[in-house]
């Protein structure tokens, strides 16, 4: 996570089960004319970090910490793959660091 991102992830803790609108972001993090030139210059950051699985987005475009389901565990891609009856909407994303990892431990 990179600078921007940490701080707007570190803002909307303070906003757990509420959305928060991309312009109050820009808004709070837009220094100098930053904001006035670009009322929603996060909304790539934005997107990226809803892309990484760290923030989700209602319809509205308004965005919030990804909320987290209780009694649910994350499980991932490749081990559903490999259990039947598994539900692959509940798995994660596999990144390419994930792969690189895997790959150096074997």
């Amino acid at each position: 996570m990179n600078a921007e991102e940490q701080e707007i992830y570190d803002f909307l803790k303070g906003f757990r089960d509420t959305f928060v609108s991309v312009t109050d972001i820009s808004k709070r993090f837009g220094r100098g004319r930053k904001f006035e030139e670009d009322r929603n210059w996060a909304r790539p950051v934005l997107r990226r970090m809803e892309m990484d699985g760290l923030i989700e987005s209602n319809p509205f475009g308004e965005y919030r910490l990804l909320a987290s389901s209780a009694g649910s565990s994350s499980v991932d891609f490749k081990q559903a793959l490999k259990t039947p009856g598994a539900a692959l909407a509940d798995t994660t994303i596999i990144r390419i660091e994930d792969v690189q990892e895997a790959d150096a431990a074997s």
